[in-house]
């Protein structure tokens, strides 16, 4: 979502080490021992380097304020494409980049302009393009072992991970779209994908679905500032074979504003985008454009 795959390199960090692994093999992986790096790019995106895998999503936005019932803002749908390129040294780089489009939870909408129940004012949305969002798996010296767990035919695995880091917005510069000098928020994933596609060799990928949960700061767009609370986010998605199985109004945005979102990337690309890094360069440009903001 906002960078919704960005963190699984950090997931990964909180995996058990490889070096631990053998007093604990039972607990961290099925008796099989599918327990590696190679099954979660399997269920993720692909063995396959040449083949590109759409994961989609949709949800809804939550405003938590202190001392009230959290209240939903905002639809929103988007979807990540990834390529898989495994390196010499055994590492796994997941080549990837992500769109997500805000709705209006009655008409189901894509948003452009967003009255702000909370401010009375009118923001202008900015849609998630964030390019690249890219990922390093198993580097050498950190090994791990994914903690799968069994149920039944299926394969669960369950990512937590906390977040905290230097806002790219702060507050001097940005008064009214930063929420801090720091930016503190949580992802959480719920993965299910079939065992039997996981452990067929002849199956390049592997069908997956998951839950996913995410907790931070008002979005910059939102011109919030420090005010008090921030935003829920409750999602859910699975894998599609192609563009052309997202919605319409998606594949339209798609062909008529983000035409290179039909692949995922060619080559390895540093660093990152996110929303925050996002907002900040369109707000740059608006304002040497002589625009309002």
């Amino acid at each position: 979502m906002l960078r919704l795959f960005s963190v699984l390199a950090l997931a990964t960090s909180a995996f058990v080490p490889a070096a631990q692994a053998q007093s604990s093999a039972t607990a961290a992986q099925p008796a099989t021992g599918i327990g590696n790096i190679e099954s979660l790019v399997k269920m993720r995106c692909s063995l396959d380097s040449k083949e590109d895998v759409i994961l989609w999503w949709s949800g809804t936005v939550f405003a938590q304020v202190p001392e009230k019932a959290p209240s939903a803002l905002l639809g929103f749908e988007g979807y990540n494409i990834c390529r898989a390129e495994q390196q010499a040294d055994g590492t796994w780089r997941l080549l990837t980049r992500e769109l997500t489009f805000y709705r209006d939870l009655k008409t189901g909408e894509i948003l452009d302009q967003w009255d702000n129940p909370m401010t009375g004012e009118r923001n202008e949305v900015l849609q998630v393009a964030n390019d690249p969002v890219n990922n390093v798996l198993n580097p050498p010296g950190r090994p791990s072992i994914v903690p799968w767990v069994e149920a039944g035919e299926q394969l669960m695995l369950t990512m937590n991970i906390p977040l905290t880091y230097p806002n790219p917005l702060p507050p001097k510069d940005f008064p009214k779209q930063s929420s801090g000098e720091m930016y503190m928020g949580s992802e959480h994933f719920m993965f299910f994908t079939p065992r039997a596609a996981i452990e067929d060799p002849a199956l390049t990928q592997a069908p997956a679905s998951y839950g996913w949960t995410r907790t931070g700061p008002w979005l910059p767009w939102m011109e919030m500032g420090q005010a008090p609370g921030g935003l829920l986010y409750i999602a859910q998605g699975n894998k599609k074979a192609s563009i052309a199985e997202l919605p319409a109004d998606i594949q339209e945005r798609v062909r008529s504003t983000y035409p290179e979102y039909t692949t995922a990337p060619r080559e390895w690309i540093q660093p990152n985008m996110t929303s925050w890094t996002v907002y900040k360069q369109w707000h740059e440009r608006q304002h040497n454009d002589g625009g309002k903001k």
